[in-house]
């Protein structure tokens, strides 16, 4: 957990407004859900992996007589599933917010980090899966990034951990959580023949729907149950592609696929991965199928803020302690046009200088001073420097 300094705030910020406006365009409504949990909301089966659960602040809460433990928020999907279902908010609910979550670290890493998720619930197949990851690279794209789609699909993890455990509850048990939090790659020594070539392919990553075609070719004749996820990961792969994002199947990608069970993805850009989500099963209540993604605005920012900081606004400087209340006026009035300005006791030091004076008003640029012979003009010359 750390501060956030002026630079690093207005790059929040601008993270921040291009995840709602782009959430905001689809028909999302904001939520935002408790920073404590009770604990037993995310014991639920499949809702965390173990390893996530040994990560969470967990407390006991002395309300009165009962000593019910709780938790910092961990994960925003299942907080905002409980808070749907308890207002019995009709379905389908398009849900957004923006809120922090809360893991403890062991290797240094951030233990606050911010997300800005989407909560589908009650989300049409494959219809929802679009329209997701248009909000998420929307988002990506209105803070000039490229992102690239990155897609998976459960199903295929999930029918070689049922070949790899042969039956055996608790060794496919074992072999989920592993796969959850390293991927296919987690497989690689349980499998032999040509389950072994099928896991070899897969997790080399490919684009288009020819990659996916040798893959479901393949798995016709080695792992059947892959074959149905494999086509309907197709069928997105293609409508994704065909709205001008790049995509690359990457089904070696770690996912939660007791937690989810469809289509998967992430979206990455410049060398890094800046959200995911996919279709997944809400663990209570009456919707049956959600779609969802985090985008991960704390580390958006810190990418943000490391670009040049934008030059601070005009300053508004009284020629006297007599041209205060004129200055004032003059900054009502720029506010009032949208633009920014601050009160300066001094033009030393300040790139772009109003100076209001009895005799007039001036504007400073580049060390050259220009009557203005009106409010009007000057806020024209400020909005054409803006």
């Amino acid at each position: 957990m750390r501060d956030l300094l002026p630079g690093e705030m207005a790059a929040f910020r601008r993270a921040e407004d291009a995840f709602r406006a782009a959430a905001s365009r689809w028909g999302y409504r904001e939520v935002r859900t408790p920073t404590i949990e009770r604990y037993s909301l995310f014991t639920l089966a499949g809702t965390l992996t173990p390893q996530m659960l040994s990560r969470v602040y967990t407390f006991l809460d002395w309300d009165g007589w009962s000593g019910e433990r709780v938790v910092l928020r961990p994960d925003s999907t299942i907080p905002v599933v409980r808070a749907a279902e308890e207002a019995g908010l009709p379905l389908p609910a398009r849900l957004c917010y923006v809120q922090a979550r809360f893991r403890y670290s062991h290797n240094g890493e951030e233990s606050e980090l911010w997300q800005g998720g989407l909560e589908y619930l009650g989300a049409p197949t494959l219809l929802g899966e679009v329209e997701v990851v248009a909000v998420g690279c929307e988002t990506l794209e209105a803070l000039g990034f490229a992102p690239t789609v990155r897609l998976a699909h459960v199903g295929v993890a999930r029918a070689l951990v049922e070949a790899a455990a042969a039956g055996d509850s608790a060794r496919q048990r074992e072999l989920t959580d592993r796969v959850a939090e390293e991927g296919l790659q987690a497989l690689a020594p349980e499998l032999g023949g040509k389950l072994a070539s099928f896991t070899a392919l897969a997790l080399e990553e490919g684009e288009g729907s020819g990659f996916l075609a040798n893959l479901a070719s393949l798995a016709g004749g080695t792992l059947p149950a892959a074959v149905p996820a494999l086509e309907e990961l197709r069928t997105l792969a293609d409508i994704v592609a065909a709205s001008g994002r790049r995509t690359v199947i990457a089904l070696g990608m770690p996912c939660d696929f007791e937690y989810y069970d469809g289509a998967v993805f992430e979206f990455a850009a410049n060398g890094a991965a800046w959200g995911r989500g996919g279709r997944y099963r809400p663990p209570f209540g009456r919707c049956a199928t959600a779609c969802g993604l985090g985008i991960e605005l704390s580390e958006l920012a810190a990418a943000l803020a490391a670009e040049a900081e934008a030059p601070p606004p005009p300053a508004v400087v009284p020629e006297s302690p007599g041209d205060l209340p004129r200055a004032l006026d003059v900054i009502r009035r720029i506010h009032r046009a949208g633009l920014a300005a601050r009160l300066e006791p001094s033009v030393e030091g300040q790139a772009v200088v109003v100076r209001v004076a009895a005799a007039g008003t001036h504007l400073l640029t580049g060390g050259t001073a220009a009557p203005v012979s009106s409010l009007e003009e000057l806020i024209s010359h400020l909005a054409q420097g803006k």
